[in-house]
């Protein structure tokens, strides 16, 4: 699952549209790595546009619009009834490696709700989510802590990732091959 409801404030514009060098559309790079593992059968999650909704297999409504990361995933496993990969739309570098490798972290471990990437921190848009996080997912929506306290540790996997695949697009500067002067608009 593909979460793509934001609203690209930083961005200016609908960020998942941006095209990369090589021609793909943003939201692409997160739905060819989840193909590459897991086959056509990847949905988005979230409100968007037409073009970005053609490029999955599936559209998963939000029923919690304005919540954040946690609101789509909490979708997605509620829809699901089952376990879902989640990729934040916005992953520029994830390739099919770093899901594999998640996947199997959660494969391995028994009574894990959540395997999550690890770069320089916990990475709550890159991993595998049980059904059994529902009620934790619940609570931090409820209680707006933060996505990354949901899981708790003795329920959680940690995969270690190069934060080059967990750097996200807020601006237009974060784009492969921007420069930053390109960021700052000098």
């Amino acid at each position: 699952m593909v979460l793509v409801g934001g609203r690209s404030r930083r961005f200016g514009r609908d960020k998942l549209l941006e095209p990369l060098g090589d021609g793909r559309l943003l939201v692409s790079v997160p739905i060819t790595a989840l193909r590459a593992v897991f086959g056509s059968r990847v949905a988005v999650v979230g409100a968007c546009n037409r073009q970005v909704a053609a490029l999955a297999d599936e559209l998963i409504p939000d029923p919690y619009p304005g919540q954040g990361p946690g609101g789509g995933i909490l979708a997605a496993l509620e829809y699901a009834q089952s376990p879902v990969f989640v990729l934040s739309g916005d992953l520029a570098n994830i390739n099919a490696d770093v899901v594999r490798a998640v996947a199997v972290g959660f494969l391995e471990r028994p009574n894990v709700w959540a395997s999550l990437a690890w770069s320089d921190r916990l990475e709550p848009c890159i991993g595998v989510y049980a059904p059994s996080a529902i009620s934790s997912l619940r609570t931090v929506l409820e209680t707006g802590a933060p996505l990354r306290s949901a899981i708790p540790g003795e329920h959680l996997r940690t995969i270690s990732v190069d934060s080059i695949y967990a750097h996200n697009v807020n601006r237009p500067g974060d784009l492969p091959g921007q420069r930053d002067s390109d960021h700052r608009g000098v």
